[in-house]
């Protein structure tokens, strides 16, 4: 059980700026070669735009603040014959959302590259952030025009780079959608244990009033019931206020590295603790146990109601000892929309994410990288569960009960870098239903809904909308629109993915 309890740590890396006059492209051109790997970069601080739209200069006029949705820089007469295949920003950001788009020419002009800014550790906390871009020659003006979001980011300076950037080709390894009427046995244990950690005061029996599979999804109900039961394990029979579900893949299904994700809808209300996590695969091996298995909670809500967790425990960092390290983010239509809550994992960091908006990156760099401190080189298994009480829970209140917790699906992908001989794979969605629609579309997206850009352009090129998707399967309401043909058209990672005709009524 996530044993996550209070206080947070979020760990970033600020970089110490060194300021150089933009103005000169061509010398920078020139003196820009980077000595081991013959690549180029062009630096631009991003106080030294020639025009725009909204922004406000800080910290004594050496960095962009207050970049808001339809606000844009302006930099003028970029030579691209360098061949540019990325840009690094320099961004701080203490909010979630918001994207900005690097176009040429114009605020619309023709699309490069999008960097959806991950949040840093304030607005003045700096980091580099980068993005692949298209290519493009000859000579442009170079926009950034900021998308979906007040304060969209905080800039210092931008890199032009013709190093390519090194992006994962996230492949589908494992998912469960919990279609049919049960779970599939050959991956999940439904847990009947009746001696909970943490203070909980539920019983975890396996029975249908606990855990339900019905119309494409999990369903695990946490009930105000007087239970008595013995599970496996337990030394003799225990009798609890409360009954809830809980299922586990462990010694059937694990993962080590990789993006791992569940859609889930939350319940609201006093005593409840739902967590979607993972512990290490040794930790019943002699002289493991916890926390030295290691833990990752990539979910877990308790009695904040406004706020979500995510978190690590270790030998050398959990809150038996006050280290732990643990970050949260603020959403508010948890229980009554579904949210796609993940975890990026590979050899050197965790980074954790709601709909694609990071809110907690931990490295090895940081942490150290002695198995006490990053046991995070093995697999791990993954747990489902809704907890009642306990530490993080409080205090039920009766009168709210049966809560239950929905996974709409659960879905773990593989890295598999495409070789030189290789191109992208090409992704299609379905068309948007229904079609024509009077302002309620529905998307299916392919894979993971993260990085992806959606667009509205009407018959005459006009741009409506520009949104980030917040989910594989969702519902967008685009009825203040006006009636008419529009081009939905999807970029993901910057680059164009596909594009559908709608029909707005």
């Amino acid at each position: 059980m996530p044993d996550t309890c209070f206080g947070a740590q979020t760990f970033v890396n600020p970089h110490q700026t060194t300021l150089m006059t933009p103005r000169l492209f061509t010398l920078l051109l020139l003196l820009c070669w980077a000595s081991t790997t013959g690549a180029t970069t062009l630096r631009i601080e991003a106080e030294q735009y020639d025009d725009m739209r909204g922004i406000q200069l800080e910290n004594n006029g050496s960095t962009v603040g207050y970049f808001d949705t339809g606000d844009w820089l302006k930099y003028e007469g970029i030579d691209w014959e360098a061949g540019y295949h990325s840009v690094a920003f320099r961004v701080a950001k203490a909010n979630y959302g918001g994207f900005v788009e690097i176009r040429l020419d114009a605020p619309d002009g023709l699309l490069l590259g999008i960097l959806t800014p991950s949040k840093t550790a304030d607005w003045t906390v700096f980091e580099m952030q980068s993005t692949a871009l298209a290519p493009a020659e000859g000579q442009h003006d170079l926009f950034l025009v900021a998308r979906n979001a007040a304060g969209a980011c905080n800039l210092d300076y931008f890199e032009l780079r013709t190093t390519p950037l090194t992006t994962p080709n996230w492949v589908l390894r494992w998912s469960d959608d919990f279609e049919g009427e049960a779970i599939d046995e050959s991956v999940w244990t439904k847990t009947h244990h009746g001696n909970p950690h943490n203070g909980e005061l539920q019983f975890y029996t396996p029975r249908p009033e606990n855990i339900v599979v019905s119309d494409g999804s999990l369903k695990l109900i946490a009930r105000r019931e007087t239970y008595t039961g013995q599970g496996p394990g337990m030394d003799a029979p225990a009798t609890r206020q409360y009954t809830s579900g809980k299922i586990e893949s462990y010694g059937k299904w694990s993962v080590r590295y990789g993006k791992i994700e569940a859609r889930m809808k939350l319940p609201r209300g006093k005593g409840t603790w739902p967590a979607f996590w993972l512990l290490g695969d040794n930790i019943f091996d002699s002289g493991i146990g916890w926390p030295r298995c290691g833990e990752i909670d990539i979910m877990e809500h308790g009695q904040d109601f406004d706020h979500l967790g995510g978190a690590i425990h270790t030998e050398a960092y959990n809150h038996l000892q006050g280290t732990q390290i643990t970050g949260t983010y603020a959403i508010d239509d948890y229980d009554t929309d579904f949210h796609t809550y993940g975890l990026i994992w590979d050899q050197d960091q965790l980074q954790f994410y709601v709909d694609a908006s990071p809110y907690l990156t931990i490295t090895k760099d940081n942490t150290g990288n002695r198995e006490a401190e990053w046991p995070f080189d093995q697999p791990f298994w993954l747990i489902l569960n809704h907890a009642v009480g306990g530490a993080w829970g409080g205090t039920p209140d009766d009168a709210q009960y049966p809560h239950t917790v929905e996974i709409d699906w659960v879905r773990v992908y593989e890295d598999q870098p495409l070789t030189h001989t290789q191109a992208p794979p090409e992704e299609s969605f379905p068309a948007p239903y229904p079609n024509p629609s009077s302002g309620r579309v529905h998307l299916d997206l392919p894979g993971s809904p993260s990085d992806c850009i959606l667009y509205l352009y009407d018959k005459n090129g006009r741009e409506w909308l520009a949104t980030q998707a917040h989910a594989k399967r969702a519902t967008y309401d685009w009825s203040d629109l006006p009636s008419g043909i529009y081009l939905l058209t999807v970029y993901h990672r910057g680059r164009f993915l596909q594009s559908h005709r709608l029909v707005l009524e």
